[in-house]
């Protein structure tokens, strides 16, 4: 399971500042305390596979040997997950020779002995032999999160078969993952019928000369190979374990010590789960009380007006308006304004002010004095992460989740305590990685020269455009005649299941590539179809995706641009993970170049007053230079 958490949860999003990898910690971690706040155990243990080389692996050699190597950034975490299950109160098992599910089989066994009800929490599909109706297997869905309940009933629904009847099932159908060979040509379904029709494997066996077919003779030829499965799949019930059940009963974790490994992991937003569990001996420290006080905008300005020490500040928007927010005074003490009025400390470039997205609030106030934008930091600590949102950052960094902080639907004010917070932490952590002049002189300086951009906007030839997008339509209803005319009847050109009719059925042509609806009639086939038919067809409905693709685009220029005759885009500056800018509302970096009617599109960009000419600006191979400059290549 562990494993599984490493994969559900992507590493780059979870690393310490000094490069540790945490994924897997925290995946675990999040499915004991969901397991434990849900299924209110009374006994727990915890089975971790010591090596690969089991006794499987002595009776059959090539047992899991497709495996890859474990990657080294989850090797790097074994020990600490070791360490919060110590925490966490649970007894763990490793037990040489054997793997997990082996423990887990005796475990299951012994405890449904002295009468228990137990669970099994595995990604192994070998643990359903265990389901009974004392025993049920929770089986990941999703991740580490979503679990099925595998009763007798669920496995009989799945598989039609028993859970006693499962090994014998899986030995016919083979483990790729574990890499058994399956028999050829046998796939699940004949599996099962044979084991329904004989009752076992056992006594499928013993009648195998009456199976017929290719399939007959597959099983006679593999018999031996399908024994072996059969007894490398039966999970062993009598292995001689070091504690007794006793020593099993759970009492609740030492808040101390998971403190202290959280702590050192960098995983804060856990911490408010913890407080669910049973604790021993204290109990997890509570979050800094924040004290939030609702002032008038006039009121926070005599407040603010002699200050020189930094402030928070976080902002509701609607409809691109401020209608209220909060500044932060420090950690822990919070002014509230339920207003879109400011005072003059907005443009007092003498106050240090942390923000949250800082662009946007740039544009609508005029701010002055930005000292730290958090969703930036964050995107420089890691810029492969796709979570900067002030609830993301707030949870991952500061441990608050919206189990006890409204944090998605109402505008909180503790949210500005959060940036302040968060802001020390990051510029902590920039500092530590020698990125601090990275930050202040290229990153920030960009910031507040994309707003200004933004604000100014980029001016439209209306009349133009407009015109284009007349051209534009009245050639995409001129080809759609055509191609109507073509095929002899009207149909919907941009019906793929219609054109497909059309193209297919109805003129013959040779198949495209095959897809779930049919065959597909995307622009590359249509141009193969074309090149390789010469039909006019296809030429019409060529011309057709070329316009209107063209008067997608016109469209979406003339309802971006506003009432100023300019258009507002907005700059992305922590997108990309190589800090390339994107476009968004509208994407002018997906202005077509290459045709002359896409050149057309681009001559409705003009220069307006006061404004003379328009300035292009890119870097011209960037990747080489950089290159040549690491390299010191000269030849570069």
């Amino acid at each position: 399971m562990a494993y599984r958490a490493f994969y559900a949860l992507p590493v780059d999003n979870f690393k310490t500042s000094t490069g540790q990898p945490t994924n897997a910690i925290y995946g675990f971690a999040a499915m004991i305390i969901n397991l434990i706040n849900q299924e209110k155990p009374t006994h727990i243990a915890v089975a971790f596979d010591v090596s690969r080389q089991t006794f499987r692996t002595e009776k059959f050699p090539e047992y899991k040997s497709n495996r890859t190597a474990t990657p080294d950034e989850f090797r790097s975490q074994v020990s600490h997950i070791y360490e919060v299950v110590n925490a966490f109160g649970i007894n763990r098992f490793e037990l040489p020779g054997f793997e997990a599910d082996d423990v887990i089989a005796t475990l299951t066994k012994n405890a449904e002995t002295e009468g228990f009800e137990v669970l099994i929490c595995s990604g192994d599909r070998d643990t359903f032999q265990l389901v009974s109706e004392k025993t049920t297997v929770l089986y990941p869905k999703k991740g580490v999160t979503e679990m099925s309940r595998m009763t007798p009933d669920a496995v009989i629904e799945k598989y039609g078969l028993t859970p006693k009847q499962y090994p014998d099932f899986a030995a016919l159908r083979g483990d790729p993952s574990d890499n058994l060979p399956s028999l050829p040509g046998v796939g699940e379904k004949t599996a099962t019928k044979w084991i329904v029709d004989f009752g076992s494997l056992q006594d499928l066996i013993k009648n195998a000369e009456s199976i017929s077919g290719k399939v007959g003779d597959a099983l006679r030829a593999n018999i031996d190979q399908v024994k072996l499965n059969r007894e490398l799949t039966q999970l062993q019930t009598n292995l001689e374990l070091p504690l007794s059940l006793d020593v099993l009963k759970w009492t609740g974790i030492d808040p101390a010590e998971i403190t202290k490994i959280f702590e050192a992991l960098e995983i804060r937003a856990l911490r408010e789960r913890l407080k669910s569990l049973p604790q021993i001996g204290g109990s997890i420290t509570s979050e800094i009380d924040i004290k939030v006080k609702v002032v008038d905008y006039l009121g926070l300005n005599q407040i603010l007006i002699d200050r020189r020490l930094p402030i928070a500040l976080s902002v509701e928007i609607a409809d691109r308006k401020i209608i209220s927010y909060a500044v932060a005074l420090d950690e822990s003490e919070v002014l509230h304004v339920i207003s879109g009025n400011f005072g003059d400390w907005i443009t007092d470039s003498a106050i240090p002010k942390y923000l949250h997205r800082a662009k946007e609030i740039l544009k609508i106030t005029g701010l002055s004095g930005l000292d730290a934008d958090i969703e930036l930091l964050a995107y420089l600590v890691n810029p492969g992460s796709r979570n900067l949102d002030l609830s993301d950052l707030a949870q991952r960094l500061l441990g608050i989740s919206d189990e006890n902080e409204n944090l998605f639907f109402i505008f909180n004010p503790k949210s500005a305590a959060w940036i302040f917070r968060i802001q020390k932490d990051l510029q902590t952590e920039i500092a530590t990685m020698g990125m601090s002049d990275l930050y202040l002189k290229i990153e920030q300086p960009t910031l507040l020269l994309l707003s200004k951009i933004e604000s100014t906007g980029i001016a439209i030839d209306r009349i133009k455009l407009e015109d284009l997008a007349s051209q534009f339509s009245k050639i995409t209803q001129e080809q759609t005649s055509l191609a109507h005319e073509a095929a002899g009847h009207e149909f919907n050109v941009n019906s793929p299941k219609q054109l497909q009719s059309v193209l297919f059925e109805e003129l013959k042509l040779p198949k495209t590539k095959k897809i779930k609806t049919g065959f597909t009639t995307d622009a590359e086939s249509l141009e193969w179809l074309f090149v390789k038919t010469k039909h006019p067809i296809l030429k019409y409905l060529l011309r057709i995706r070329e316009t209107s693709k063209l008067l997608s685009t016109v469209e979406g220029l003339l309802s971006a641009t506003e009432s100023d005759g300019r258009i507002h885009t907005n700059f992305q500056q922590t997108v990309a993970a190589t800090g390339r800018l994107s476009s968004t509302e509208p994407n002018l970096q997906n202005i077509p170049i290459r045709t002359e009617e896409g050149r057309k599109i681009r001559d409705c960009f003009v220069a307006q007053s006061p404004y003379i000419n328009l300035l292009t600006a890119d870097y011209s191979q960037i990747e080489m230079r950089i290159m040549a400059h690491l390299s010191n290549d000269k030849g570069l």
